[in-house]
């Protein structure tokens, strides 16, 4: 009866109890350069008790558009497993000079093995130590999966007491979260009315970066963060990032913190951010 019943759900397309449990959530956040609007992300995130996929929109606002009309999408995916994340690959895609390109990364559990990219470094832009690929091992994240903390089913403040290893193909960096301090949903003013946790997080690189970026690197001070946890999952992502740059004040915001939905949103695709006449050619 078992097998009967499997096979019924195969003809038919209906989902299986393991994907039913998927869950999917959307956000909105807004990027501020010295309190200007420079861009805004959208955020689709899908996760089970196995398994999770988060994907980003970066288009520009505002003034952002001046300074550069591109649009970006990132999405990484993997498995959640002893108590972290495993991530599969990591894909970034942009729309630049009217064309797509893109970079993808691949992992082996958990260990990157291949690394391929549309983008060329300038050569100030190039390392002083490079990063081995083979070398990297299992333990890191992308840069855009550390957005998102798991908190292991243990308190919020839990959260904000570990290290966290991130590696983009190129550029390989530690964050050191410190400093937990819980703070009462009545005492912020996030739309988000969920408590959140306020933490320090210390970027500091290792390899792959330039002589410049290193020198930069020495004055980047800590990034205040307030995570809140995401329903009433393990998950917990930034309400607000606060730090500073070389261009000045910079904060991320969510606008919309994640809402649960009944479905997917369609899945972003680069090439809906062609302009019109290239989208028209490319569906030729």
């Amino acid at each position: 009866m078992k097998q009967l019943f499997a096979l019924c759900l195969l003809l038919t397309g209906l989902p299986s109890a393991a994907q039913a449990t998927m869950r999917y959530f959307d956000a909105e956040y807004r990027i501020y350069a010295a309190g200007i609007l420079f861009a805004r992300v959208e955020v689709h995130l899908e996760f089970d008790a196995d398994t999770y996929r988060l994907s980003a929109h970066i288009a520009p606002a505002a003034l952002g558009r001046l300074a550069a009309n591109t649009h970006a999408i990132a999405t990484t995916y993997g498995r959640l497993q002893d108590g972290g994340f495993q991530p599969e690959r990591l894909d970034l895609n942009w729309v630049r000079d009217d064309e797509v390109k893109g970079s993808f990364m691949r992992y082996r559990k958990g260990e990157p093995i291949e690394f391929v990219s549309g983008y060329k470094p300038q050569a100030e832009q190039l390392p002083l130590v490079p990063v081995k690929l083979s070398e990297v091992g299992h333990g890191t994240v992308d840069p855009f999966t550390a957005m998102l903390l798991l908190l292991k089913k243990a308190p919020l403040v839990d959260g904000c007491t570990k290290d966290i290893e991130i590696f983009d193909g190129r550029r390989r960096a530690s964050l050191q979260l410190t400093d937990p301090t819980i703070v009462p949903k009545a005492a912020h003013d996030y739309p988000a009315r969920l408590t959140a946790l306020s933490c320090t997080i210390l970027w500091t690189p290792i390899a792959g970066y330039s002589k410049a970026a290193l020198e930069r690197a020495a004055d980047f001070p800590p990034v205040e963060t307030h995570y809140s946890r995401i329903s009433d999952s393990d998950l917990a992502a930034p309400q607000e990032m606060r730090g500073r740059s070389r261009y000045g004040s910079i904060s991320i915001y969510a606008v919309r913190f994640f809402t649960e939905l009944a479905a997917p949103r369609r899945r972003f695709n680069i090439r809906d951010f062609l302009p019109e006449n290239e989208r028209k050619t490319d569906r030729n």
